[in-house]
């Protein structure tokens, strides 16, 4: 009976000092667990606070940035007309837009992907939750600016183009989308929400300096914050954003500035190289820039073409202005301008007209080739490469240079 006793006291004492070893061992792995989660959610974090102070700085620059003027336009160098492109404000404001979103959105990822598992108590996904929050608040931001302004985000290389008319994708010439009062409305209650994002983070930073998560290891979280008091996205300095920067009471550089221009034309077959010095037009070729646009009309001297039984045009559209264009037509139309007198051609190549519609971002161009025209030999033509622009105010009112115009001649 004693050594049964004996037998038994010592397995108990075996089997307490290995459960006593067991957890000094994993106390141990936890507290090494903990510490790499919380270096890992430091990285995460401080990203954050520089995600968020570039955004800060942009909403308290985006009223005064300005636009680059061109140097001169129809030789009228007291003319500001402004740069498009990344020169313009609106392109600044809507690039740093995108940025701020895609550098949140990735920072969410990333906290809700860390590793190892957090400390217990939900820390984790506490930390996630911030993190979602800002991102999600940054694109409300982004989406609230775009339509008061009438933007909308630049295309990402490689994504799927957007489909016609997608106002989630598409600017639609700088055409607000919502009034100031909403916008304003918007802006404050998204301050709001950094405000909340930038408690819940303190909140489990504090809770977790302490060890008290669930766990016993403290960890020591970096400060991260987006709306300190007095800062451009607390929800009254972002609240009052929206009247600083909507025209036109607000940011002039943000006023919508139209100028499409037909910068390149050049014809299929191409033209007879014409004989007298600097014609352009006469050879079928025409070339203007945005800061000095022209259209060319026909002279008295035809372009010359050789035999061919259609004429087709290529041509370069560029969006000089600060807006995007969209679903802008284009047409080429064929007339026949033969001598009074003339045996008329067949009624198949008298003339014609085909359009195109095309949509371009601030900055940019798109080729076209517009298809071909019949034409008879022997006989004379106007070809007018034309851009059909909304009326103001909602289109350009400057047209110089939306028109190339040339009197074409065809081989017999």
């Amino acid at each position: 009976m004693v050594v049964t006793w004996l037998v038994v006291a010592v397995v108990l004492a075996l089997v307490i000092g290995s459960v006593a070893e067991i957890n000094a061992q994993s106390a141990a792995e936890r507290q090494m667990t903990d510490r790499g989660w919380g270096e890992l959610a430091s990285r995460v974090a401080l990203a954050s606070t520089q995600t968020g102070a570039q955004l800060a700085a942009l909403v308290r620059d985006a009223p005064a940035i300005p636009n680059e003027p061109w140097s001169s336009t129809n030789g009228a160098s007291d003319r500001f007309v402004p740069s498009p492109g990344s020169n313009s404000a609106r392109m600044q404001i809507q690039q740093g837009l995108d940025a701020s979103v895609a550098a949140a959105d990735q920072e969410s990822v990333e906290a809700s992907q860390l590793a190892p598992p957090g400390p217990a108590g939900g820390a984790t996904n506490r930390f996630a939750a911030v993190m979602a929050a800002r991102a999600a608040t940054a694109t409300s931001v982004r989406t609230t600016i775009d339509d008061l302004l009438g933007m909308a985000p630049l295309p990402v290389a490689g994504a799927p183009a957007p489909a016609p008319g997608d106002p989630t994708t598409l600017a639609s010439g700088g055409v607000p989308r919502v009034t100031l009062d909403q916008a304003t409305t918007q802006a404050t209650a998204e301050g709001a929400a950094f405000e909340a994002s930038d408690r819940a983070y303190a909140a489990l930073a504090a809770q977790l300096r302490s060890g008290g998560s669930g766990g016993t290891t403290p960890i020591h979280l970096p400060r991260s914050a987006w709306a300190p008091p007095g800062t451009p996205l607390t929800s009254a300095d972002l609240g009052a954003t929206p009247a600083l920067l909507a025209p036109p009471d607000g940011s002039a550089a943000l006023v919508p500035y139209h100028l499409l221009v037909v910068t390149a034309v050049g014809l299929v077959p191409p033209a007879v190289p014409s004989t007298t010095p600097g014609d352009q037009a006469g050879s079928g070729i025409v070339g203007t820039a945005c800061s000095d646009p022209t259209s060319a009309v026909p002279g008295t001297t035809a372009t010359v073409l050789p035999p061919t039984p259609t004429v087709a045009a290529q041509v370069t559209v560029t969006n000089c202005g600060t807006v995007t264009e969209s679903d802008i037509p284009v047409t080429e139309t064929l007339a026949l301008k033969d001598p009074p007198g003339t045996k008329p051609p067949p009624v198949a190549a008298s003339g014609g007209t085909l359009r195109t519609n095309v949509t371009i971002l601030a900055g940019g161009s798109q080729a076209l080739d517009l298809g071909g025209l019949p034409v008879a030999g022997g006989h004379n033509y106007t070809l007018t490469i034309a851009l059909v622009t909304p009326p103001p105010p909602a289109g350009q009112a400057d047209l110089t240079g939306t028109t190339q115009e040339f009197l074409l001649q065809i081989t017999a």
